[in-house]
């Protein structure tokens, strides 16, 4: 905002003027971020009165009403911009969220986020993804353990390395990164949660399910989107990793108009 605040409204607007103003969707949406936006403007102005129309999980249409405002003008309009713009963002996750989340239900698959979120907002990331229905891998790096393939560089044996972490902490959950059917069949007879399908074809996610048979979780992860998504989620594997749906969202367009 700058230390001198928004200095066009500062000069333009009365300070004691008032004013109602309506936050108005644009397009078809799954809406998220409704707090954040009355916090914004609460922040700038205590006195100020604000009404949710359209709560964080509802569908909205182009020009449905979100939120209605009344307070001060000036604060009003500072804060505006930032207002918008957790709207936008989030309700841009939760919408695409919910796309994904929609075309999996009818092969039980379930829809997860993956760790391409940003430091700062990656809690807002995260809370947009649930609402729109898909479920968090990770909150922290200490949730469970995570054997990807930079972990194999120098510890190339996949086994001593789930041994490893048993011994460390024998209650975490482990996930296994694996990139081929080799990799798979190394670790078939070992207590694992989840084995990470890592950049394979549809055909080969539905090999690895044969050969796992129920033994443990499986995800498919890597290169996946909208044009390609239906072939994984009818291979009927447990969950499906998106990053795109935080790294490549685009956000949701929102009007305030006074």
């Amino acid at each position: 905002m700058g230390k001198d605040g928004d200095i066009t409204s500062k000069v333009l607007i009365p300070k004691s003027s008032h004013s109602k103003a309506t936050i108005v969707v644009k397009e078809k949406a799954v809406i998220c971020g409704t707090k954040f936006a009355k916090q914004t403007f609460e922040k700038l102005d205590k006195s100020v009165k604000i009404r949710i129309l359209k709560k964080d999980g509802e569908l909205a249409n182009k020009g449905d009403k979100i939120i209605t405002i009344s307070g001060k003008t000036q604060n009003m309009l500072t804060a505006e911009r930032t207002a918008l713009n957790f709207l936008g963002l989030m309700s841009g996750i939760a919408t695409k969220a919910k796309k994904f989340s929609n075309m999996a239900k009818p092969y039980g698959s379930k829809i997860y986020s993956t760790r391409k979120t940003i430091p700062g907002i990656r809690k807002l990331e995260k809370y947009a993804l649930t609402i729109g229905g898909a479920y968090i891998n990770r909150e922290t790096l200490d949730d469970f353990f995570f054997i990807k393939d930079n972990h194999l560089s120098t510890n190339s044996n996949i086994k001593e390395c789930i041994d490893k972490l048993k011994q460390m902490s024998p209650n975490k959950k482990i996930t296994v990164e694996v990139e081929n059917l080799n990799q798979l069949r190394e670790i078939i007879d070992e207590k694992v949660d989840i084995v990470l399908l890592d950049n394979m074809t549809p055909a080969q996610v539905k090999s690895c399910l044969k050969i796992v048979d129920g033994k443990f979780e499986c995800e498919a992860s890597g290169k996946i989107n909208l044009k390609n998504f239906l072939s994984y989620a009818k291979t009927k594997v447990n969950r499906i990793s998106i990053g795109q749906l935080t790294h490549s969202v685009s956000n949701i367009d929102f009007g305030l108009d006074i």
